[in-house]
């Protein structure tokens, strides 16, 4: 397949991926009127339809779009370009009927620009690496000591009251513009109150079912972060969680009101979740013999590494790791953004959270030539620890 039928190729495929995110997302919306939602459907069904050759097209009915977003998108997405994605058994609804947590994700990172659709959702007028890169800007702007800081804070104080927000940032608080209120996110909102994350400290997913109510980090669920409600007494405050889940240590809740901020989502996924990997990362090999790490090394552009880890064990070659995290959703809207990029004068290290181990081989393949290794973060500690000579 010629370049040109490749990239080809890969938009149909985002515009098809990016109109049945969009699809789901208005299908799941309980609140949506049912001419809304018609409407809004009938403008995703014309988006994929664009997407697909003239007779497969015709053969794509509203019955046919709306049977395919709950079931793997295979039946609905056009062939993909030479190189295979996980897209064809992606599942946009869970096991309840509810819209998956990561829609959202993939269609900021898998957004093609069109008028069709950004005439309804304003969301997706922006793509997650120009949030990225907005919030790079900002960081570039900073000393070294302030750029540090500033890292730091994104992974311990992403949410809270606003005066506890505003001593923690201090100085710079004026210079970061990426708060909102929590009173304007009722996704995460139970009877008045919201939860905070143990790990990432950011608000947990309320999802309410017929009998139950589940609350779950979006991040760190698959790590073990889940609870559920118990019955509290009416007026009785925040509701008490149960843990359902091996990391769901006990959580406090807090008032969802306009006293409470919380960084937008784009900076939690795409600079919180991140630093906390690196932080992680830091605590697990920092004490290593003969291993040395420097943190954000503010002289550089943030987005080239976030980590230096030096291995210096005498009598053998000095090992390098320059490191970046990253916790995209998806690993193909990854990899066509560090494509788009020059390729690094250094040996770099990509690190994904653990639960993506099986796609670090998707973009390994990606970014052959590139002089970057993909690999997750248990598996780049355990690395690290042999290289040292520490025991396992």
């Amino acid at each position: 397949m010629a370049v040109k039928e490749r990239a080809d190729a890969r938009v149909r495929r985002d515009q098809a991926l990016t109109a049945c995110c969009m699809a789901a997302a208005a299908e799941g919306d309980a609140l949506l009127s049912s001419a809304r939602r018609a409407a809004l459907l009938m403008d995703c069904l014309a988006v994929l339809r664009a997407a697909h050759p003239p007779e497969r097209a015709a053969q794509i009915g509203m019955g046919e779009f709306r049977r395919g977003l709950h079931g793997p998108l295979g039946s609905l997405l056009p062939l993909a370009s030479e190189t295979a994605d996980r897209f064809d058994a992606l599942h946009l609804f869970d096991a309840h009927g509810l819209v998956r947590d990561a829609v959202q994700d993939l269609c900021r990172e898998h957004l093609v620009p069109q008028v069709a659709l950004e005439r309804h959702w304003s969301w997706a007028r922006v793509r997650a690496e120009q949030e990225e890169r907005r919030l790079y800007e900002i960081l570039r702007r900073l000393s070294p000591e302030e750029y540090r800081r500033a890292r730091a804070l994104l992974g311990q104080h992403p949410a809270g009251p606003v005066r506890e927000l505003r001593r923690a940032w201090d100085r710079l608080w004026m210079r970061f513009d990426f708060f909102e209120a929590v009173s304007d996110w009722p996704w995460c909102q139970l009877d008045g109150w919201w939860y905070p994350c143990p790990q990432c400290h950011w608000p947990m997913r309320v999802a309410q079912h017929a009998t139950t109510v589940e609350v779950r980090c979006e991040a760190h669920a698959p790590r073990g972060v889940h609870y559920r409600r118990t019955l509290n007494p009416a007026g009785a405050g925040p509701s008490e969680l149960v843990g359902t889940g091996k990391k769901a240590t006990p959580v406090q809740g807090l008032p969802a009101s306009t006293e409470h901020l919380a960084l937008a989502r784009p900076v939690w996924r795409y600079g919180v979740l991140p630093t906390l990997m690196e932080l992680h990362l830091r605590n697990e090999v920092a004490d290593l013999p003969h291993v040395t790490v420097e943190m954000w090394p503010g002289q550089l552009r943030p987005d080239e590494y976030d980590l230096h880890i030096t291995v210096a064990v005498p009598g053998r070659r000095t090992q390098h790791f320059r490191v970046d995290a990253k916790a995209w959703e998806s690993v193909v809207a990854l990899g066509d953004a560090l494509m788009e990029r020059q390729p690094p004068p250094y040996p770099l290290t990509i690190v994904l959270p653990d639960h993506q181990d099986r796609e670090r081989h998707y973009l390994a393949t990606r970014l052959r030539g590139r002089r970057i290794t993909v690999t997750t973060l248990t598996r780049l500690v355990k690395r690290i620890k042999t290289a040292s000579g520490a025991p396992q």
